[in-house]
This record gives C-alpha cells, structure tokens and sequence, in this order.
C-alpha cells in the first residue's frame, strides 16, 4: 500500500515530514511555507509566540485542518489524503483537559481503549497504569487526582492506542517543578524504552532545551530558525557580557578594540537591565558580544577598567536569546499577535 512506511530522506526514515505548508483564512495567512522533518524516535519542539502559526501547524498534521497549499505527510499517510491512516498513528494530548472529573483513571483509560477498538483494552489499560505510575490512584475520580497526576493521565490516554507519534500541546503548563519533573521523566522513557516520535509545542525554555533533539521556531506563519538546542545556541555567535561602566566617554573605542568583541551596544537605560538593585546607581550600561566569554573576559574588563568597571555579568546564549534574536522581541505567554514585532534589537546581534 502507498505510504505504508515511513518517507526516506537521505536514508532517515521521517515520522513527519511537511513541504510548503499554507493555511489563509481569506485575507489572513496563518502559514507561508513551512517545511519540516522529524525523524522517526525523535523529540521536535516547536515554538513561537501565540499567533505565529503553531496551532495551524500542529492542526494540519494531526488531520484537524486541510491545508491551503503544500503538503504533509504522518508516518508516510498524507494527512489530507490518507486521513484515516494518518490518524491511527497518531495520539495528542491537548492544553486543555478533556478529562471527566467524575471518571476514574481506569474509566478513562477503559473509554479511549473502546473508542479506538483495542483489543486486548484490558491488559493494555493495565500497562497504561503502570507506565504512568497511576497504579494505586486507578479507582480514584479524576477530580481527586493532583495536577500533575491528572497530566500523566491524559498522555497514557493519548498513548493507549500505540500511536507512533505523540502530539503534546504546552504538556506542563501550570504545574509545579515536581510534577514537570516528573512528566519529562515519562516522556524520556516513552522514547527510550517505545521509540515513540513526540512533537511537543511549549513555551518553556526549559523543558524545549531538556527534551527537544530538535526545535523550530515560527514566527509570523515562517520557520525562522531550526536546529538543535545546542546549534541554535552556538549559532548566535558568542557570549552576552553585560557591563555598567562609571564613565562611558570613551568607553566604546576601548570595548571595541578588546579581542573576540563582536558586537558592542550602549544600553539607554542600563540601570534597570543590571539589577533592581543598583537602580539608583550612576552608570553606563553596555552590551557586548563576546566570541568566547570566557576565554576574552580578562581582556574584556581590562579595557574597561580605566571607565571604572561598576558591574559585569557573563551570559552564556540561552534558548531564550536565541528567540529574541529570530523574532526581534521576548518569549512570552500570551503574546497578543505574531504581527506586532517589537522593536528592540536582538540580545545577540549575528
């Protein structure tokens, strides 16, 4: 049968693979032209603002929306063509809980194995159970069930079929370092122990950096980076030092004259970037780019000391500056509109 098996690229089977998607809505274009291509077994994060075209994307690869233009394809189905298939190897877990609070976990599980025609559901609930670690709360109602308790319940809902690919859409929001903690947990056995492909949306950097093989970031319906957390960072070029100088007259020809600097930005208010604390303190802020901090630091603070080194911070480039540097502004939840750009500048210029 046709896509019965996983696309090839290059020799690397691919659990999904997109070409040029589009999605408008009349005049508004949610995407324009996004490629992707996740390995079979991996872990791909996407990220972006709210209203930069996740949800679409992650609509069109789950079948819930056709696209405008391009192509997609899960676990070698083509999403629009071969729906039914597609659908098969796929289970997602959405942001919002579609648990019964009156349900026990057991009864959920029971429910999802009926609606999806398992045919051992009694024995595979029971492996859901266990593989969650919701064994001895099985008979509890859901409403009994802690936040993170009730997370790990709807991804063993999600997996109760076997999917090849799991969708996991902001999969931690809301709950407290234990229960995140414990949740990446679960998710790294489901890969190790299940090979199980998982394309996960968040807006923690954190949990993209600690899970994800692979990221892309969209950002008004594009992909504007992709990579791995690691090659994203080091993409950036350098290393953030962040300087308040007590005289900053000739400040800028001495910084820029010191060795490795690659970028150099006097902050217009550079107090309220160094710290609350020193709020009230006299100063000049500067931000410089080093190509290895720190190596080039000593020579850095060296140059500056005749300006009166008042303070210095060394920042390794985080997936955060990796963001702000893509799409021009922060990472935020509840970003109102991938449209509205900030205007301030990258915290690591390229």
């Amino acid at each position: 049968m046709p896509g019965a098996s996983a696309t090839e690229t290059g020799g690397v089977g691919l659990a999904i693979e997109a070409r040029g998607l589009e999605k408008r809505y009349g005049e508004i274009a949610a995407l324009r032209g996004v490629d992707l291509a996740v390995p079979v077994g991996a872990c791909f994060g996407l990220l972006g603002p709210n209203g930069a075209g996740k949800t679409t994307t992650v609509g069109i690869l789950t079948t819930l929306l056709a696209p405008t233009a391009g192509s997609a394809r899960l676990c070698g189905f083509d999403v629009v063509r071969e729906q039914r298939r597609a659908r098969e190897c796929l289970g997602v877990v959405f942001q919002e809980s579609t648990l019964d609070r009156d349900l026990s976990a057991r009864e959920h599980l029971d429910l999802y194995a009926r609606l999806y025609h398992v045919a051992d559901r009694r024995r595979r609930v029971d492996e859901i159970l266990a593989l969650i670690g919701l064994v001895q709360e099985a008979g509890r109602p859901a409403r009994q069930l802690s936040g993170g308790q009730k997370r790990r319940l709807e991804i063993g809902c999600g997996l109760l079929h076997r999917p090849r690919v799991l969708f996991l859409d902001e999969p931690t929001l809301g709950l407290d370092v234990l229960a995140r903690s414990a949740i990446w947990q679960h998710l790294r056995a489901l890969r190790r122990e299940h090979g199980t492909t998982i394309f996960l949306t968040t807006h923690s950097m954190e949990e993209a950096d600690g899970l994800c093989d692979r990221l892309a970031i969209v950002d008004a319906g594009r992909v504007v980076a992709e990579g791995s957390p690691e090659a994203l960072k080091r993409a950036l070029g350098g290393d953030l030092v962040l300087l308040r100088l007590e005289r900053g007259e000739a400040a800028l020809e001495r910084l820029g004259a010191a060795p490795g600097v690659r970028s150099l930005r006097r902050e217009p208010e550079p107090a309220s970037r160094v710290g609350a604390a020193s709020r009230a303190e006299p100063g000049i802020g500067f931000r410089v780019t080093l190509s290895d901090g720190p190596r080039q630091l000593a020579a850095l603070l060296e140059a500056a000391a005749p300006c009166g080194v008042l303070e210095v911070a060394l920042q390794r480039p985080t997936l955060e500056h990796v963001f702000l540097h893509h799409a021009g502004r922060a990472f935020a939840v509840g970003d109102a509109d991938a449209s509205a750009r900030e205007s301030a500048a990258p915290e690591h210029p390229a």
